[in-house]
């Protein structure tokens, strides 16, 4: 495993991506983020009010999300090589619901396959979503860490009831999250974990009372197979036919001595169970016991889409251990790192929003530690870390690119023009000089077929073979990888054969 390169307690105050990159592999246990959902919304407005002290500052994101403002077209060259199965992804996403989604999925996976590297084999990673993306989240995560280690799919029931059906949206009311657990490896963190019993199943299961109101149930006290002195008889009673006490004589007259015994009107006798001294349910992936933000006033800090504290410390307790290192990629109003540091866990939060900062100092102080000075032991660096472990990125360089004007803006020649002063004046498959421009024809790096899209970046200068070798089946990429391997690859020693195969421009 890997040594950790960031001190435990640091708020990156920045873009994750960059700082995911420079985070050491395999040095992080537990992973557990609330990102965006890609629910077109232009930005979510709030203003934060953690603590007395809060200054009031407004927070602001957007979750709208297009491939010309927040991935390069020509990016996907690389993932379709690297990571084809994520590519699939993203592609089918495109398709099947629209490019906002496969831009999306674009931006999140590139920061998701940095996550997976940085996760320890004993690591884990929750991916907090909605309706909105889950089924195709669901496919990118299984591209990255592999079907074989997905863990749950949790179902929390964030609110009782939501009346969006009855204003005439023509769905159910639409009430939970998802969060999609995933492993690093086949032997992750997982403890044991509790959640209370509902009051109905209480009503319903410890339905019997002592005198003092003591709650209990009863199960049997006999058992299938035998287990030493279990053949004996109870007072007058035997158990039924083909069964054994599940007790020794011994310990039967010791629970009888207790209380623990419960007899019924005829005598027969079954084992008490007290609901004071139950645990509560083993941990199920349905959690419809954490309330909603909007009932902990004490915890709001005016982030619009916050979650309840509850809710990622039953995480951590489940998916980590007392000291481990728990990060958040989009620590936003600070839940995952308050709740890491109210259960003794080592912490990193990172958000590109500067007011993460005056947030997760008054949370701190409110709900953890007030007489800490909690100042004097958080960092909040702007720069990415350096990485020590001289290990490579887990994906290629994501590069964001200011919108661009689509390609149809300009005529045939302005197009041509335009790239031959970017590029120069050659072929960009092949490398051929012609003697003219108009020798060459503008095509696209990436084919639409394959997700690329109409805008300048995604243009190139071809000659007329390569135009027609690279067709709508073959990236930019792919086709000089073909010319190379074909030795077809224009320079001082290109033989007759291949000029003529040039034709017109012979």
């Amino acid at each position: 495993m890997g040594e950790l390169n960031v001190e435990s307690r640091s708020l990156f105050i920045a873009d994750n991506l960059e700082v995911l990159r420079g985070i050491n592999s395999e040095c992080i246990d537990l992973i557990a983020t609330d990102p965006p959902f890609n629910k077109s919304v232009k930005a979510f407005q709030g203003i934060t009010t953690a603590g007395t002290d809060a200054e009031g500052r407004r927070v602001s994101y957007k979750d709208v999300w297009t491939w010309a403002n927040d991935v390069q077209g020509g990016w996907t060259e690389s993932i379709r090589q690297d990571h084809p199965n994520l590519y699939a992804v993203i592609r089918a996403a495109n398709a099947a619901a629209g490019e906002d989604m496969g831009a999306y999925l674009c931006w999140l996976g590139v920061r998701v396959l940095e996550m997976h590297r940085i996760l320890k084999p004993t690591g884990s990673m929750y991916l907090h979503i909605d309706h909105t993306a889950n089924a195709y989240a669901k496919a990118m995560m299984d591209a990255i860490f592999s079907r074989k280690n997905f863990r749950n799919e949790i179902v929390w029931r964030r609110m009782g009831a939501h009346n969006d059906y009855s204003q005439g949206a023509r769905h159910f009311g639409r009430v939970h999250d998802t969060l999609l657990r995933y492993s690093k490896g086949k032997n992750p963190t997982c403890n044991v974990v509790h959640e209370p019993y509902s009051k109905e199943y209480i009503e319903k299961t410890y339905r019997y009372k002592e005198p003092d109101g003591r709650r209990y149930q009863i199960q049997p006290l006999h058992a299938a197979k035998p287990g030493g002195d279990t053949s004996y008889e109870w007072k007058g009673r035997k158990p039924p036919q083909g069964r054994y006490w599940a007790y020794s004589k011994a310990n039967m007259k010791l629970m009888d001595t207790e209380g623990r015994i419960y007899y019924s009107k005829t005598g027969n006798p079954s084992y008490k169970i007290y609901l004071d001294e139950s645990k509560g349910r083993t941990l199920q992936d349905l959690w419809d016991d954490i309330s909603p933000i909007h009932r902990k006033r004490n915890e709001k800090t005016g982030y619009p889409t916050q979650k309840p504290l509850a809710l990622y410390e039953r995480i951590i307790k489940a998916s980590s251990n007392p000291g481990d290192i728990v990060l958040d990629p989009f620590a936003g109003c600070a839940t995952t790192c308050v709740a890491a540091e109210r259960l003794g866990r080592s912490w990193i939060g990172i958000d590109v929003n500067e007011p993460a900062r005056t947030v997760i100092l008054d949370r701190l102080k409110y709900e953890v530690v007030s007489a800490m000075n909690w100042n004097d032991t958080i960092s909040t660096p702007t720069d990415p870390p350096v990485r020590t472990d001289r290990g490579g990125d887990a994906a290629p360089e994501l590069i964001l690119v200011s919108p661009q004007p689509k390609a149809g803006h300009y005529s045939a020649r302005e197009l041509r023009r335009r790239l031959i002063l970017e590029a120069g004046m050659k072929c960009q498959g092949c490398g051929w000089v012609p003697h003219h421009e108009e020798y060459l024809e503008v095509d696209h790096r990436v084919p639409k077929s394959l997700g690329g899209k109409d805008s300048l970046n995604n243009r190139v200068l071809l000659c007329s073979p390569c135009n027609s070798a690279m067709g709508n089946r073959l990236t930019l990429r792919e086709l000089r990888e073909r010319r190379l391997q074909e030795n077809r690859m224009a320079d001082a020693n290109w033989d007759q054969a291949w000029l003529e195969r040039v034709g017109k421009f012979g």
